[in-house]
């Protein structure tokens, strides 16, 4: 009987997450168009369940909530991907200076929110704009950016400079949880199967990388494994042809 694949166990766990993801989003919704703060206030589980699952877990894990539970980055994944075309994500989307920019556009819309100026909720409890902040730039940063430049390039081209995992990123730096690459024969099929187009088989940190696994599933020769580490991500590329 064939072992169950990396993708065999992530489908599973993105639906799950999905499914927990709608039910706490739809109230939140709901609470901000009823205008219903003890509804809303359920918006502030959301905000936990994203900075708890990502945050937290990035020193470790890396982005791991990015590839395995994040709702957006299902939804992308299971519905966009067969609309999208496929096209190579923009340089300038995944540059430092485009990420930065865009944390700095989050956490100045953030501080709005919070100093009482959000245009969508007014309410006397403090905690309900940020709520009602982070929930309403989901649905428009997903119709107006997320959903065209899925369609335009690759699936989760958002995810290239998304606010939260450039955060999750910079936290991942000293992760444990890396891939450790021996004998590759530089086919380059794990970087086809890339989410976010890196290449697995660089000696250096992709902080990027969602450890989806894709790239684990991809490779014919299992050369690709993944790691508990506190040193630096091995990689032995000495196996690759001169001439590759």
């Amino acid at each position: 009987m064939k072992a169950m694949s990396f993708k065999d166990h992530r489908k599973k766990v993105q639906k799950a997450s999905l499914a927990v993801s709608l039910i706490i989003f739809t109230l939140a919704a709901y609470g901000i168009f009823t205008q219903n703060d003890d509804i809303f206030i359920i918006g502030l589980i959301f905000i936990g369940f994203v900075l708890l699952g990502g945050i937290l877990l990035s020193p470790i894990f890396g982005r791991f909530w990015c590839g395995w539970l994040c709702p957006r980055g299902v939804f992308l994944d299971q519905f966009l991907g067969p609309l999208s075309m496929n096209n190579k994500i923009p340089k300038i989307l995944r540059g430092k200076g485009f990420k930065t920019l865009m944390v700095l556009v989050m956490f100045l819309m953030l501080g709005f929110s919070i100093l009482g100026y959000n245009p969508i909720l007014a309410s006397d409890n403090p905690l309900a704009p940020m709520g009602g902040f982070l929930v309403f730039m989901c649905i428009v940063s997903t119709i107006l950016l997320a959903v065209p430049l899925g369609i335009i390039f690759k699936p989760r081209t958002w995810c290239s400079f998304c606010p939260m995992g450039y955060i999750q990123s910079l936290l991942a730096k000293k992760r444990l949880l890396k891939l450790h690459v021996n004998d590759c024969v530089d086919c380059k099929r794990c970087q086809k199967d890339c989410p976010m187009e890196l290449d697995v088989t660089d000696a250096s940190d992709n902080d990027d990388c969602f450890n989806c696994m894709k790239c684990v599933d991809a490779c014919k020769r299992e050369s690709i494994t993944p790691t508990i580490s506190l040193t630096k991500k091995p990689v032995d590329n000495s196996a690759i042809p001169d001439n590759a």
